[in-house]
């Protein structure tokens, strides 16, 4: 398996919200799109490719914790691209600014602005984070395998917020250890940064 790894930090996003009480919506073309302009800096280098990312943070000890751990398939409208900026875009505005300004602020907002058309549940899930790692695939997989790494995965990171927990007895294969190694690998890049 050939894989390839990046990061990017969601400090910028952070900032953006601590210089916009306000959070970005429909009804707010110009905040909306400067804030999508954002997160398509970010996201620029996240290849349109299958994988697994993991959102997570750096502890006081200077441990990585994976607060959530994810997949993304083969199709076009769900390649890692495509699934972070969807993420950053609709979840990430509500862990963000809930992050700046508190759980309850962010969710009388969020009542207010999308007439509480909107489940913020998954979206604090990711609240807390600071980094975003992903790998993607450079070779030829299955969505069976892509879902059965991500179970394996999430057993091994134990992402503290991910609603399907390590339920997968199966051992960690070859593809596995390739896939943990390549994450190690990011993290060790971004400590020596």
């Amino acid at each position: 398996m050939i894989t390839t790894t990046g990061h990017f930090n969601l400090f910028p996003i952070l900032e953006f919200a601590c210089n916009h009480p306000v959070m970005p919506s429909p009804q707010d073309k110009g905040l909306q799109k400067e804030y999508a302009n954002l997160l398509k800096e970010l996201a620029k280098d996240v290849p349109q490719k299958p994988g697994w990312y993991l959102w997570g943070r750096f502890n006081d000890m200077g441990w990585w914790e994976t607060i959530y751990l994810g997949k993304a398939g083969k199709q076009k409208t769900s390649s890692l691209h495509t699934r972070l900026f969807g993420e950053l875009r609709d979840e990430g505005v509500i862990a963000f600014w809930s992050q700046v300004y508190g759980r309850e602020p962010t969710l009388k907002q969020l009542a207010k602005l999308r007439d509480g058309k909107w489940d913020p549940n998954r979206s604090l899930r990711k609240t807390g984070s600071q980094i975003v790692i992903w790998v993607s695939v450079e070779d030829a997989i299955s969505e069976e395998e892509i879902k059965s790494q991500e179970d394996l995965l999430i057993k091994l990171y134990r992402p503290t917020h991910n609603a399907a927990r390590w339920n997968q007895s199966a051992p960690h294969n070859n593809d596995t250890q390739l896939i943990e190694q390549a994450i190690e690998n990011e993290l060790k890049a971004i400590v020596t940064c």
